[in-house]
């Protein structure tokens, strides 16, 4: 058996993964902790992840993932070199987050590969927002919205189905899953 993270390459029995890897927004936890990341993949299939900032190394990035009865978690290494970033995960180096998300679709990291994001929250809008800022997201009532980011308690970072983002008032709309 091959020790060697990432090496191991995949068989027919093996899920077939289905996520956007150049979808950062989907894929980045920017306020989460590694207790929450536990958390909230715990009860997740196996290859479920999400990736969250390194609470030990500044600047640093987390793989979490969902891997039998664990969540384990992986450094990702952030390096600037000709004044490019490149991540580091173990032995292997990648230009891009995409790069390296793709590569670990193809391989297992320790026994599992990448599956499928864990998904963020998504809300449905209760009333019209037209916006007054150039940063507000205008919406319909009935939209359905994905929250990247609680900037403030009342106002959140959201991104609509046409990939359009901006601000929105957080009491003008209600969560649309259970278990955010």
């Amino acid at each position: 058996m091959n020790d060697v993270i990432g090496q191991k390459p995949l068989t027919s029995t093996s899920p077939i993964a289905d996520f956007n890897s150049s979808d950062e927004d989907s894929w980045f936890f920017e306020e989460l902790s590694r207790d929450e990341a536990i958390s909230t993949l715990q009860n997740q299939p196996d290859g479920t992840f999400l990736v969250r900032p390194s609470s030990t190394i500044k600047g640093d990035l987390v793989l979490c993932v969902k891997e039998g009865s664990k969540v384990s978690h992986y450094i990702i290494n952030v390096c600037q070199e000709n004044s490019t970033s490149i991540y580091k995960i173990g032995d292997k180096t990648f230009s891009s987050m995409k790069d390296l998300l793709n590569f670990y679709k193809q391989r297992l990291l320790d026994i599992s590969p990448l599956v499928r994001i864990h998904s963020k929250p998504r809300v449905r809008t209760k009333y019209n927002f037209d916006g007054k800022d150039e940063e507000d997201l205008p919406f319909k009532k009935g939209q359905i919205l994905m929250i990247i980011k609680k900037v403030e308690p009342l106002w959140w970072l959201a991104r609509n189905n046409l990939g359009d983002k901006g601000m929105i008032p957080a009491n003008y709309v209600e969560y649309i899953r259970d278990d955010v």
